[in-house]
């Protein structure tokens, strides 16, 4: 899927500052609902809501897709916000092995009580949506 990873890749410009960084910026610069793994900021609720996603998905073994070294396939969280439902790629090349991957990361959002459904125009996509009280923390 070489077109989902050049846009991934351009998605990844985002701000990447440390929480290190936050002590000699001050409290009002940092991130409203802190950091997730990797020390990527989450500064809205949609940042949480995606960063919860992709917790499901790692606790349930499935490998995140990384353009860091070692940069390796996996799945991607995109999206979401006001209502939307974020879009949870696979960007292993091979079709079948894809497939049962986006199967894996179904079963575990639906372990986790989250909605989901396959993307209509992507097999290798599916859409998601928090689950009912996943409010602010």
């Amino acid at each position: 899927m070489p077109g989902l990873r050049s846009w991934l890749e351009r998605r990844r410009t985002r701000d990447r500052r440390r929480p290190a960084d936050d002590q000699e910026l001050g409290d009002s610069t940092a991130p409203r609902f802190g950091y997730g793994l990797n020390d990527r900021p989450l500064w809205s609720q949609r940042d949480r809501e995606a960063e919860e996603v992709r917790k499901v998905l790692r606790e349930a073994g499935c490998i995140e897709w990384s353009d860091l070294p070692p940069d390796h396939d996996g799945f991607a969280v995109e999206g979401g916000g006001d209502g939307e439902p974020f879009a949870v790629a696979c960007t292993l090349d091979d079709p079948t092995a894809a497939r049962a991957e986006v199967q894996r990361y179904t079963n575990a959002l639906r372990a986790a009580a989250y909605r989901v459904q396959l993307d209509p125009d992507d097999d290798q996509c599916v859409e998601v949506w928090p689950p009912p009280d996943n409010g602010p923390k």
